[in-house]
């Protein structure tokens, strides 16, 4: 009781090989499958990034000579570029240069005293205080330490 299959290969084709037929639910399937692979892929990044802050970064030092009264100092912590600021005054902060909106890196603008995001016309106080715009909170500030001539950023 054995049956004959006949095979016809189609015009274009090498012999040997078969066309692919694809039905339309294996593909709508093998879609959805992509799809929540990089749904589930984003998510789990996102828990990384908000469970490990700074990704790890070890504590950045700069030589408190290299840093005028009234200047900047730009730095990677982490993986992440910020910002050392030294008022008139000695005062030092350090703040992150990620907008809080939607990660576009800010700049500091010495000749209006604020933080600006061109992504979307943000600005931040010296304080990192929100001015305008969409930001939703204020730029992230790292914690500043001096030891001897050197300023530590991002001490424990």
């Amino acid at each position: 009781m054995s049956e004959k299959i006949s095979q016809t290969i189609p015009q274009g084709t090498r012999e040997g090989t078969l066309p692919i037929q694809l039905s339309r639910r294996a593909l709508l399937k093998g879609v959805i499958g992509l799809l929540g692979a990089f749904g589930l892929g984003g998510l789990f990044y996102g828990m990384y990034r908000f469970l490990s802050p700074g990704a790890g970064g070890s504590p950045v030092e700069i030589s408190l000579n290299e840093i005028p009264f009234g200047g900047t100092q730009y730095f990677q912590y982490g993986g992440t570029p910020g910002i050392l600021l030294r008022g008139e005054d000695g005062n030092l902060s350090a703040f992150s240069l990620v907008c809080t909106h939607l990660a576009c890196t800010v700049t500091w603008r010495p000749e209006r005293n604020e933080f600006y995001c061109p992504c979307h016309d943000g600005s931040f106080d010296p304080e990192g205080q929100v001015i305008n715009g969409p930001p939703p909170r204020p730029l992230e500030r790292w914690k500043v330490e001096i030891k001897g001539d050197r300023v530590i950023i991002g001490a424990v």
